[in-house]
């Protein structure tokens, strides 16, 4: 089993990459993406409009997507599932844009709202919510209530499933330069969850490690320990217990952090003791006043690899703020959350455009 990567060893593979600057790609024409453009059920429309926005993305000098693989996609169609991830692989490589693949999600609804993602035709979108959803993993009473959410690895009986999928990945994309690393769980203890993950997260980086994939490892700290959702944006320096594993567990050290720019500074300085290269898998947060202009230029000069939320406004009505944040004093959630552009291409704001093509070195 290879073994988790040394400072030196993480340090070395980062130096040789040139700086990562990428968003959350979620396609917008379904309200869960990720399932829509990977399943059967019409695909080629699908794809079609992936194929745009990923055009799109590497006219501004993009080159990499962290998107989340849908696993009841590999469960049900596991022909589709690989056939269209493979195609939409070879879609990055035509633009010299690479992968970051999210495998497991802590964001999540109580077992008693949860339903299994279903193939076929997506729903339309509730208005006015984000996610298009009224009573989702952000909604108050998840994110600021006493709801636990509930995610289909809490199944202990599925393991061998689990541990089938994660093989099945990393026999065939282990070795694949289009992957450029592994986001082995995302946000582990959101939705109230605490440590109910962390054993299956600790089983999932050890099935990757053992089927000896190339590429690094992570799972993020994104806020957890905070006393409310809000205050980890001014006083982001707790690392709970599952977010500190996660990082003992990590090749290199990534970081959800949506907050201002004097506050990601403090971050940044608060991350640097871990000694390994830095990633911020999701930022931008207009509401929060985590901005393009402000933040992009200090990921590029911090040398940390960059991963914004969103990118064409769709059904998933990223634009939207969360539930549990509208009401909070200063928070000015009339501007759009995330998201860069209208579903017709026009820039919400040109001016973070310029400052894309800018800092991507577009135009030189």
């Amino acid at each position: 089993m290879r073994p988790r990567w040394t400072p030196d060893e993480a340090r070395r593979w980062y130096e040789d990459k040139q700086w990562i600057s990428g968003f959350n790609f979620i396609p917008s024409g379904a309200i869960d993406g990720p399932l829509w453009l990977i399943q059967s059920y019409d695909h080629d429309a699908a794809y079609r409009d992936a194929a745009r926005e990923i055009a799109l993305a590497a006219s501004l000098g993009l080159n990499s997507i962290r998107f989340y693989l849908p696993f009841e996609v590999w469960r049900y169609e596991r022909d589709a599932f690989f056939a269209n991830l493979d195609q939409l692989l070879d879609l990055l490589e035509l633009h010299g844009m690479t992968m970051m693949p999210v495998i497991f999600n802590d964001c999540s609804v109580p077992r008693d709202r949860w339903r299994e993602p279903a193939l076929g035709p997506q729903p339309e979108p509730v208005p006015g919510y984000f996610a298009g959803d009224a009573e989702g993993a952000f909604s108050d009473d998840v994110q600021s209530g006493d709801a636990v959410g509930y995610v289909i690895t809490d199944e202990a009986d599925l393991e061998p499933l689990f541990a089938e999928y994660v093989t099945s990945l990393a026999t065939r994309y282990g070795q694949d330069e289009r992957v450029l690393l592994w986001n082995v769980w995302n946000e582990v203890g959101n939705s109230q969850r605490g440590d109910r993950s962390v054993g299956m997260m600790e089983k999932t980086f050890e099935w990757l490690r053992a089927a000896d994939v190339e590429q690094p490892l992570t799972a993020e700290v994104w806020g957890g320990g905070a006393t409310s959702p809000f205050s980890w944006m001014n006083d982001p320096v707790t690392i709970p217990g599952p977010e500190l594993r996660a990082v003992e567990l990590s090749d290199v050290v990534s970081f959800h952090y949506y907050g201002d720019y004097t506050h990601a500074r403090q971050l940044i300085a608060t991350l640097r003791q871990f000694d390994r290269p830095l990633f911020n898998t999701e930022w931008m947060h207009r509401p929060y006043g985590s901005i393009i202009q402000t933040h992009l230029p200090l990921w590029k000069r911090e040398e940390i690899g960059s991963y914004f939320f969103g990118f064409v406004n769709g059904k998933c009505q990223l634009h939207e703020a969360w539930d549990f944040i509208k009401g909070i004093d200063g928070v000015d959630t009339r501007l759009w959350m995330h998201d860069i552009f209208h579903d017709d291409f026009t820039p919400y704001d040109p001016e973070e455009i310029a400052v894309l093509k800018e800092l991507n070195g577009v135009g030189r």
